[in-house]
């Protein structure tokens, strides 16, 4: 969305009324109990306060013109009196009781709505520093903005009732007084557009350094973040930073404040010497004994209860107009495309039953927002039964060719066939479902173990047989049954009773999430990047035994454990540049010759030093 298009102008405000069907469809669908009963009861709210001054005026008049010795048509108006003081007060406690149980409605639809939306978006959606803007502008209002709408929209639909409702009230005594008092305000209207223009684009350009402030919350509240945030004493220095932004927002804030506070004050005191005109015109006629006193004190509440509705429905219309930011960008964020192919094949694609085999033909591809090649004119075919290994320095294409064979990225050139055909004329979703992988940034969910494992085909994350047989391929099952609750042990520091793990740990958790699936390609992306050499050992042994009739890949900086591997594919500059076994590598490869003896060279060193210790010692 386009931000110069939008201002609040008398354009966008009869452009916010277009929104009202589908907010309106939006409440509906929240509780239409709740919202049926809560658009009565504003009806209702709208024409009680001009009731109010009709009862007031009713009791006063009666006590007035009744004659002395006739109490009862008196008691008779002070029992009315009383009841209709009654019933308005039920209708208040009703109505307040029916708003919060349906905030809370509201509130939670819409965030389930954005996060519905955000399960359907692709890789390329959230590396999209726009969505990311759209999105956090969409979730930082939900906890208020929507109901904030709802409640000004009833507002408006109440304060015209009420308006009109005084106003005709008013025309008995006298049509001009409350003509001008209707017309006044809209002299005020303009200015107030103005500055909640400026309060719209600062608002609307805050989405970026949101973000920054709450990124800087994370690294100063997250465990992760916390032992470099100390070692490097940068605690202080973020705090600055978070607070100049902070104290950014104040400044902005201060000056659309005071902007505000002087415009008001400004067309405070005119509307009030109006006011005051129309009050000193009902005194007059009062002393002149034209009206009853009675009608005195109703026809002056009226006049006042017109200047201040007026006043607030003009308000209401322009914050409808400033929500119309959080309503389009909320619309806008849920009509996003999706670039996750999920989401976009068609119901005929082809189910994927089992991966026989995979082929790269030509295959390049460049990030979105970039110009240079990750992957350039990649051939490769894989069959089931090969157990492969990629290497290459930093950049060299490695986790790029992962990210397209899990569909993560679709606008490549050239073609990946699986079994022979199309990969874009697979069902994404069998085609997944038939990859375990593991990632260089696998994740580390705050939950049981029986989650952290049982994610990896959920629909039997209740079966503990089978956690424990993915748990013991990935050499952790006696870890696991000695966790205090088991596999149902919390793990990680953010909930109670978190069972905090190292990195190794964590790492084998994330593999044998991969093993748990029943899957016909494995995916290793740096799988022993945390372990140790024992468990990197005991994590590929068991690797290449589940591996049987089945497509391994597995991605690494350690040369060593090339070894696992039947085929090796060395990377540069997101080329396959040779592909070959370790010895043909080493043989024909001047690149792999070179990185894997420097390897070989540094564990040498260690082994050497290590000995000369032990000695020494």
């Amino acid at each position: 969305m386009q931000l110069n298009n939008q201002s609040i102008d008398l354009k966008n405000i009869l452009h916010s009324f277009s929104y009202w069907p589908r907010l309106f469809c939006l409440f509906w669908n929240t509780h239409k109990v709740y919202f049926i009963s809560i658009t009565i009861l504003s009806f209702i709210q709208g024409i009680l306060p001009v009731l109010s001054l009709y009862m007031t005026q009713l009791l006063v008049n009666t006590i007035v013109t009744t004659d002395t010795g006739v109490f009862d048509e008196i008691l008779f108006v002070f029992l009315l009196f009383i009841i209709f003081t009654i019933f308005k007060e039920v209708v208040n406690l009703i109505t307040e009781y029916i708003d919060g149980l349906f905030q809370t409605l509201l509130t939670n639809k819409l965030n389930f709505m954005i996060l519905d939306k955000s399960n359907t978006l692709g890789q390329e959606d959230f590396e999209n520093s726009e969505v990311q803007d759209q999105l956090k502008r969409a979730q930082q209002e939900t906890g208020y903005r929507p109901y904030q709408i709802f409640q000004q929209i009833l507002s408006i639909i109440t304060s015209v009732i009420t308006v009109i409702s005084s106003i005709v009230f008013l025309f008995y005594w006298n049509w001009w007084v409350a003509l001008i008092l209707i017309v006044l305000p809209s002299f005020s209207f303009l200015s107030f557009i103005k500055i909640s223009n400026k309060e719209f684009f600062v608002f609307w350009n805050r989405a970026g350094r949101n973000r920054q402030s709450w990124y800087l919350t994370h690294l100063l509240t997250h465990d992760k973040a916390f032992k470099e945030v100390k070692i490097y004493n940068i605690g202080r220095l973020l705090l600055d930073q978070y607070n100049k932004i902070m104290n950014g927002f104040y400044s902005e804030d201060k000056q659309i404040a005071t902007r505000r506070l002087k415009m008001s004050l400004f067309f405070g005191l005119i509307n009030l010497a109006c006011v005051f005109f129309a009050i000193y015109l009902v005194i007059r006629d009062t002393y002149l004994k034209q009206i009853l006193i009675g009608s005195f004190i109703s026809y002056v509440q009226a006049i006042i209860l017109i200047q201040t509705t007026s006043e607030r429905l003009m308000h209401s219309v322009i914050n409808l107009c400033q929500h119309n930011l959080f309503i389009e960008q909320l619309f806008s964020y849920l009509e996003t495309k999706s670039n996750d192919p999920v989401y976009r094949r068609p119901d005929s694609a082809i189910k994927l039953e089992v991966i026989e085999s995979i082929e790269f033909k030509n295959v390049s591809f460049s990030y979105p927002g970039t110009e240079n090649y990750a992957l350039k004119n990649v051939s490769l075919i894989l069959e089931k039964g090969d157990k492969i290994a990629i290497v290459g320095k930093n950049g060299s294409g490695k986790s790029t060719f992962i990210k397209l064979l899990c569909q993560l990225y679709e606008n490549y050139e050239g073609e990946i066939l699986i079994n022979g055909i199309n990969l874009k004329l697979y069902d994404t979703a069998s085609v997944r479902e038939n990859i375990g992988a593991v990632f260089q940034d696998f994740m580390q969910y705050e939950m049981p173990l029986r989650a952290n494992i049982g994610f990896g085909n959920f629909k039997h994350m209740h079966e503990d047989e089978l956690i424990y047989k993915a748990a013991e391929k990935a050499g952790i099952a006696a870890f696991a049954k000695a966790l205090p609750n088991k596999i149902d042990t919390q793990l990680g520091k953010w909930f109670p009773g978190g069972f905090q793990l190292s990195g190794g740990q964590w790492q084998k958790i994330a593999i044998a999430r991969a093993f748990f699936r029943d899957a016909s390609l494995y995916i290793l992306d740096e799988p022993s990047a945390a372990l140790d050499p024992e468990s990197e050992k005991e994590v590929f042994d068991k690797f290449i035994q589940l591996l049987d009739n089945k497509i391994g890949i597995f991605i690494s900086h350690r040369y060593t454990t090339t070894k696992f591997a039947e085929r090796i594919i060395y990377m540069e500059d997101g080329e396959i540049k040779a592909m070959g076994s370790h010895q043909e590598l080493m043989e024909d490869c001047p690149d792999y010759y070179y990185l894997y003896n420097l390897q070989a060279d540094s564990y040498t060193d260690n082994d050497l030093l290590s000995t000369k210790n032990v000695v020494n010692g």
